[in-house]
């Protein structure tokens, strides 16, 4: 549920107390991330670290269906063994928002484009993103000045994860710098929690 409220800051979008956690998430999105981990070499040795419960869905999903939120710890756990630095990481978040948005997210930007797009345009838009991807969670938007956000996703039990927090990193700098020269986005550590993920957003 959203809300607009007042907390010293100019909120953009908020959620509600009670919000429930993330319980699901579109095949899409894994479909680009193992993707890009085929695209590395790294298949191999990311299905030594997938529990075999989860393999075969992995292997065999079917993109555009929701699978349970299990599926999506199986994998991010086998991400992490990977032990990938955080620039590769980074990169890997970068294109997997390149690939959604030819799939679920290119409605959301196309129509931030015909707006008169700025930054803010497509972040006031990340509530609905959020939920072409995931079933449970929501997100909060702060206004922190004109050039400077900052983004919350809630009651999400996959922020424990360093590959997803990377690659949400990632995201989000793709999707604003479609708007602007640069895009400048940093995970608020101290703020984090492992279900919630916190990044300040400039850009100039």
């Amino acid at each position: 549920m959203q809300y607009l409220a007042s907390t010293g800051e100019d909120t953009v979008v908020g959620i509600a107390h009670g919000t429930p956690l993330t319980t699901e998430f579109r095949s899409t999105w894994l479909s680009s991330s193992v993707r890009a981990l085929r695209q590395r070499d790294l298949w191999d040795r990311y299905l030594q670290h997938l529990a075999p419960e989860h393999r075969e869905t992995v292997e065999l999903h079917v993109a555009g269906t929701w699978l349970p939120i299990e599926v999506a710890h199986a994998h991010y756990t086998a991400c992490d063994r990977l032990g990938l630095g955080a620039s590769e990481l980074d990169e890997i978040g970068r294109e997997v928002s390149d690939r959604l948005h030819a799939t679920i997210l290119g409605v959301v930007v196309r129509a931030a484009k015909s707006a008169g797009a700025t930054p803010w345009t497509v972040l006031e838009r990340t509530p609905r993103l959020w939920r072409r991807i995931w079933l449970g969670g929501d997100i909060a938007l702060y206004r922190l000045g004109p050039k400077e956000a900052r983004l919350e996703a809630y009651a999400f039990p996959l922020a424990r994860y360093q590959y997803i927090q990377h690659g949400f990193r990632g995201v989000l700098c793709a999707l604003v710098e479609m708007f602007c020269r640069t895009a400048y986005v940093r995970q608020l550590g101290p703020r984090c929690t492992s279900e919630r993920l916190v990044y300040q957003i400039s850009w100039a």
